[in-house]
């Protein structure tokens, strides 16, 4: 058993510097397509993992996995880089709106390079802010649960739909269960080779 904690221990990645232009035309992509739901055949290509959880069917009808914003632009370069590896780079991003009713929101998202095409397989709203002339406030993921009621799925509100919120605990737990399962499989093959060990020295 005492083997159990290192084996707890996996390797961190390589950082590596983030392939921006890459990211960069990806995002100019997604945003109008898959947040702002412009061309939605489109933002399922470039979607994966978490970020496309739902049928094409529903998708196309606008049930996407992707909470639902009206940004503003067609270049969205400016993201803060949270960690990047090899093909895999996570990052913030605030978004401004096409509408005055409403405010800027910062999502958090993650993209990756699968079989040779950047995705997006992370993303959902870390904070809304209050639109231009009303009272500066910031609304958290402490304040957008589902405690705030029926209005939570409405953009214009400032509340987001209950199931964004199990996002970010969703990548945790998938994080998690494959750390775990990598270390028990680790272990048990340890484990194998002492008792072989103790039975070729037991035969002695």
């Amino acid at each position: 058993m005492a083997l159990a904690p290192q084996a707890l221990a996996a390797p961190e990645p390589r950082h590596v510097e983030p392939n921006r232009a890459a990211i960069n035309a990806l995002l100019d992509e997604f945003v109008p397509a898959a947040v702002a739901q412009k061309d939605l055949q489109r933002g399922w290509e470039l979607s994966a993992g978490a970020a496309r959880t739902t049928t094409h069917a529903q998708w196309l009808k606008g049930d996407t996995s992707v909470q639902r914003y009206p940004a503003k632009g067609t270049h969205f370069h400016g993201w803060i880089v949270n960690y990047s590896y090899p093909g895999d780079v996570g990052f913030d991003i605030l978004l401004q709106p096409s509408r005055k009713s409403i405010g800027a929101w910062s999502f958090r998202a993650e993209a990756q390079k699968l079989h040779g095409v950047w995705k997006i397989t992370t993303w959902y709203p870390v904070a809304t802010f209050a639109p231009p002339g009303r009272t500066q406030t910031v609304l958290g993921p402490n304040d957008l649960g589902p405690s705030n009621g029926s209005s939570a799925g409405s953009v214009t509100n400032g509340r987001l739909a209950p199931w964004v919120l199990l996002i970010p605990v969703a990548v945790v737990a998938a994080v998690a269960l494959g750390s775990i399962g990598f270390a028990t499989s680790r272990w048990l093959r340890r484990r194998g080779r002492v008792r072989e060990l103790e039975r070729s020295l037991s035969g002695r």
